[in-house]
């Protein structure tokens, strides 16, 4: 876990938790293709994945994953082009999210839109119903490139999420909102930037996230992610927190500001390829303290 902190003196703090890509897994866990022979969901139940880390998750003021999986009771995938096509039980994802506190979601990622917009609608549907807020994506391109905007404790916290421009998912499986259709929002740098121009003019004081899913999975960082979130801090963010990869990336300082290019897998009941890839088999979870004077 990496702690950031920010710098004045201590009477009150908020923490905010990051999360990486999360998934229960249950087309995995209920395909004997992937499951090696026992279903981890049915074996152990939900409150099992959070064992280790709920009490990391229930002291945090304000938690954030990525939820990289539609939310439907009837897997319907539209196109048999893409691999790896995800879905859970839409009743059992937002009952485990908000027992452990976790409250917004970012569904700007390659998985959102693998049961097709009906898949998309009733994940949208099943998270608003359970008092989860999800940004990232949306019914119109308008819509999915609102960042999640929370006011505690004091504190203006913008997060911007989004998915990186991939010329598949545009052309053949069709992810991205536009005018007129849903999907998710695709991460434009010029737009993104404009963004954090008018935050910060409008919002001075407010802390400026950027939560990308973007990178190759199982690989290291590459030129485009540090070209990226360079330009987002050069436009007045405070801090980068990537995922995606399923795995590490690197972490570096830019002109006094953290770019924490990817953090992996939080929960993800998947068996990966870390073998052959020869990636580090771990995620991490990203803890904001922000201290906060009194008046």
């Amino acid at each position: 876990m990496f702690i950031f902190l920010s710098a004045s003196l201590r009477c009150d703090s908020l923490s905010v938790l990051f999360l990486g890509d999360t998934h229960f897994g249950d087309n995995y866990q209920y395909d004997p293709k992937f499951n090696r022979g026992v279903n981890v969901i049915n074996e152990y139940g939900h409150d099992y994945f959070f064992e280790n880390v709920k009490n990391i998750l229930r002291s945090s003021d304000v938690t954030i994953c990525n939820l990289e999986t539609p939310l439907t009771k009837t897997p319907a995938p539209v196109s048999a082009l893409k691999p790896y096509l995800h879905w859970s039980d839409p009743d059992k994802t937002a009952k485990y999210l908000i027992k452990y506190n976790i409250k917004n979601v970012t569904l700007g990622n390659n998985h959102v839109l693998d049961q097709g917009v009906t898949g998309f609608t009733e994940t949208i549907n099943s998270l608003q119903n359970a008092g989860i807020n999800c940004f990232g994506a949306g019914n119109n391109s308008v819509e999915a490139i609102q960042p999640l905007i929370i006011d505690v404790k004091g504190v203006k916290l913008i997060v911007f999420g989004g998915f990186e421009y991939r010329a598949k998912y545009d052309a053949v499986y069709n992810f991205y909102a536009d005018s007129l259709k849903a999907g998710v929002n695709r991460l434009d740098t010029i737009k993104l930037n404009e963004q954090i121009l008018n935050y910060r003019k409008y919002f001075p004081d407010a802390r400026i996230v950027i939560y990308p899913h973007w990178g190759s999975n199982y690989k290291q960082v590459n030129p485009r992610q540090i070209a990226f979130a360079r330009s987002w801090i050069n436009a007045g963010a405070d801090i980068i927190i990537g995922h995606g990869a399923h795995t590490v990336q690197d972490i570096e300082m830019y002109k006094g500001k953290w770019i924490i290019y990817n953090i992996g897998n939080f929960i993800f009941n998947a068996p990966g390829r870390y073998q052959t890839t020869r990636a580090k088999p771990y995620g991490l979870m990203i803890r904001m303290v922000y201290q906060i004077l009194q008046k």
